[in-house]
């Protein structure tokens, strides 16, 4: 019942907010017609995310049904205050991107957490799940992106906002209800440990030696999703590029919704695919190719927007499948340590980090040197993935058999 009432939030809110918060960098731009203001706006949401994200952990973690029920607080705000940057622009913009950082860390990490929890006990099903999830994700940004594209070129922004904010209530209500009808129960909001991790515990001379193996993990997948969250970057900048070359908000949103429609349909059959075979080597490669054609965008024209958006799908499955495959083998992975919540919530962490520095350079350079650290980041996190894979499944091969590991953290060691 809970995984039904989780998508059904998810679908909702992601309609509701795409609605005018997936144009916020393209709404300051047209207002202000200031493109370091637009990215400035971008850089405050994703750092000050990561910093709220450290300041409310524990809370998220215990209580992710109710931070998703408030976070229509933040979400108001700054819907209210993109009617006024025009007005007053630099205050508008920092109030804006603190309040949109706010709205993302009271979804993103209950959101992760909430999946990792209803999922938690299945011993298996995990890939399909995940699957689901993306695809109600991204099926619900696209007509959020589109209908609010359309919106905001032929009609005032109040309307857009009055039925953002009500369709978010009603995604929100459901799950909250359901959390204070079993908030009280023992196993309730509880994270899952593997039997293989119980066992080790139960069995192992070390905590230190345990402790070691979750912190090898960990690191390496900081590393690793620092560099592929790259592409985040690249997507919030979709709409900016094209706004700034065609003008118009449809266009944007027409951009951003083939981005997430592919990445939708490319998450459902890479879970499909890895059920069968072994795909290390293809998310490898598509890992690759997503640099390359993160960092080929740039040098489009208006009279070659068809090509544009051919590039944007096949990145977005490319992405999908490289995304998909090390995120599914880190939540497998990250059970068998007993630390599964704490590596969700790292990579959304990286993705915080990674997503602000890779915008930061456009304040300061063109907005295509993102593309280009960007789609170099994503290159690099393609070639490392094979790596990645092969390091983390040696030291859980330790951990379960109760071997020593050395203290070498680098992924480039061959032990």
């Amino acid at each position: 019942m809970e995984f039904k009432l989780l998508n059904f939030n998810r679908f909702m809110a992601n309609f509701s907010t795409k609605l005018v918060g997936g144009f916020i960098a393209v709404i300051v731009y047209n207002y202000t017609q200031n493109l370091t203001l637009s990215l400035l706006t971008v850089v405050i949401q994703y750092l000050f995310g990561f910093f709220f994200s450290l300041i409310f952990k524990n809370l998220l973690i215990k209580k992710p049904q109710l931070f998703l029920f408030l976070r229509i607080i933040p979400i108001f705000v700054y819907e209210l205050l993109l009617l006024f940057v025009d007005a007053n622009p630099l205050w508008c913009v920092i109030g804006i991107g603190l309040a949109f950082s706010l709205s993302y860390t009271f979804k993103n990490i209950p959101n992760e957490v909430l999946f990792s929890y209803v999922n938690a006990t299945r011993k298996s099903g995990t890939g399909r799940m995940l699957a689901l999830s993306k695809v109600v994700d991204q099926g619900a940004i696209i007509v959020g992106l589109l209908i609010g594209g359309l919106i905001l070129d032929y009609l005032p922004m109040q309307v857009l906002i009055i039925i953002s904010l009500t369709l978010y209530l009603v995604g929100a209500l459901p799950l909250f209800i359901f959390y204070m009808k079993h908030r009280k129960d023992k196993s309730y909001n509880q994270e899952y440990s593997t039997y293989a991790h119980i066992a080790l515990k139960e069995q192992s001379n070390s905590t230190i030696y345990a402790n070691s193996v979750s912190k090898r993990i960990r690191v390496i997948y900081c590393l690793f999703y620092f560099l592929q969250e790259s592409l985040q970057a690249m997507y919030v900048l979709l709409p900016i590029l094209i706004f700034r070359i065609t003008g118009t908000f449809t266009s944007a949103a027409i951009a951003s919704a083939i981005f997430d429609g592919f990445f939708g349909i490319g998450c459902y059959l890479t879970g499909k695919l890895e059920s069968k075979r072994d795909i290390t080597i293809m998310s490898a490669t598509a890992g690759i190719l997503v640099g390359v054609l993160g960092i080929c965008l740039v040098f489009m024209r208006e009279n070659t927007m068809w090509l544009f958006y051919l590039l944007v799908g096949i990145m977005a499955i490319c992405y999908a499948m490289t995304y998909f495959f090390m995120y599914n083998r880190m939540i497998m992975k990250s059970k068998i340590v007993g630390r599964n919540i704490t590596c969700v919530i790292n990579k959304i962490n990286m993705y915080y980090l990674s997503t602000s520095f890779v915008v930061a350079f456009g304040m300061i350079l063109p907005i295509s040197v993102c593309f280009y650290v960007g789609g170099a980041m994503s290159i690099m996190a393609g070639f490392l993935s094979p790596k990645i894979e092969e390091k983390t499944r040696r030291i859980l091969v330790d951990h379960l058999e109760d071997n020593d590991i050395r203290e070498d953290y680098s992924i480039f060691s061959r032990k």
